[in-house]
């Protein structure tokens, strides 16, 4: 083994070396999702990601990257690095590559003049994150759903459990009903226009949140391989009150909406709650059978449970590091969203 270089990956370097990603993701070739990696580090609008990798000679055996997001914090927009997921040959574990892609991905962000790096690891290296990286345990999340749809709970005990099921499944729908209030809902994009000013409306009234403006929305929906729907309401005078963005399931996936992305005009009472019960109405209307979210606010919670999801803490936290003095308290109100990362 040579001297391990950990460098940038030039863009048309990636499919050069697509053999090697796919055996870090434990696939064939042919399955490794290349057009996922050119969208997501190399097409974002902020055009500020970087891919980086690790290389024995001309070997690819490790890599990790990250996105650039421009957070509104306390009032201030500022730049951060959301890390992806990393992965090393299996050859070279233990020898703390996975220590020198993250530090170095940590030096470019700083250089850079991003604020702070984050990251959600899993349980394995949370260990590494926390104690030999300096990273700190910003934030748990919620991962949140709800049943649509309740004979499928009742298929494995034949016919008399799917009556059961969906018998069940009516006397909850009457104890938690999807109801909109004075919204209604409709399905498609928001203009430009509308979307800023309803934005902007949005920020105003957060401590700590992903901008999200209207090129940027649009290129996050546009990942290949996927389909998403956007879920929007309005009140009795047509004003956008609330939006979501929801992915339908891949055929490998269970059969559930994954609302991904979601914002509400904090001035309207009763928004939240009526823009998941119109994507669990949708969810319903497409035969699927449940809705889903993974989110972290103070005021998600309590609506969600209303509507009848069941929620269940992420094992491990959001993690994050400052790479200059920045005081990264600010960051705990961060009103987090699954679509923040790359998981959606």
């Amino acid at each position: 083994m040579t001297e391990l270089l950990v460098r940038a990956i030039a863009r048309d370097e990636v499919r050069d070396h697509v053999a090697s990603f796919a055996l870090l993701h434990g696939v064939r070739p042919e399955e490794f999702d290349a057009d996922f990696m050119d969208w997501w580090f190399f097409q974002n609008p902020t055009h500020e990601g970087l891919l980086s990798g690790a290389f024995d000679g001309d070997k690819l055996v490790g890599y990790v990257g990250f996105a650039a997001q421009h957070l509104r914090v306390n009032g201030r927009r500022v730049s951060a690095a959301i890390l992806s997921s990393a992965f090393t040959h299996p050859d070279y574990r233990g020898k703390g590559l996975f220590q020198r892609l993250i530090r170095y991905l940590v030096e470019v962000a700083g250089a850079r003049g991003y604020e702070a790096v984050f990251g959600w690891p899993n349980e394995t290296a949370l260990r590494i994150y926390l104690g030999r990286l300096g990273f700190s345990a910003m934030f748990h999340v919620d991962r949140s759903a709800r049943p649509v749809s309740f004979g499928p709970l009742g298929a494995r005990f034949g016919r008399p459990g799917v009556f059961v099921a969906e018998c069940a499944g009516a006397a909850f729908d009457r104890m938690l009903p999807l109801r909109l209030g004075r919204y209604q809902h409709e399905i498609g994009p928001a203009g430009g226009h509308e979307w800023e000013g309803f934005m902007a409306r949005v920020l105003a009234a957060s401590d700590c949140m992903l901008e999200r403006p209207h090129a940027y929305v649009r290129w996050r929906l546009s990942r290949p391989r996927r389909e998403y729907i956007e879920v929007r309401i309005r009140d009795e005078r047509g004003v956008l009150r609330g939006w979501a963005a929801a992915r339908l399931p891949i055929p490998s996936e269970p059969p559930r909406l994954h609302v991904g992305d979601f914002l509400v005009d904090p001035r309207s009472r009763g928004a939240l709650r009526a823009l998941f019960a119109a994507c669990a109405m949708e969810a319903r209307r497409r035969s699927l059978e449940q809705v889903y979210t993974i989110a972290r606010s103070a005021r998600i919670g309590s609506a969600l449970a209303t509507l009848g999801f069941l929620s269940r803490r992420s094992s491990t936290p959001i993690v994050g590091i400052a790479t200059t003095n920045a005081d990264l308290s600010p960051y705990h109100a961060w009103e987090y969203r699954d679509a923040d990362m790359d998981m959606f």
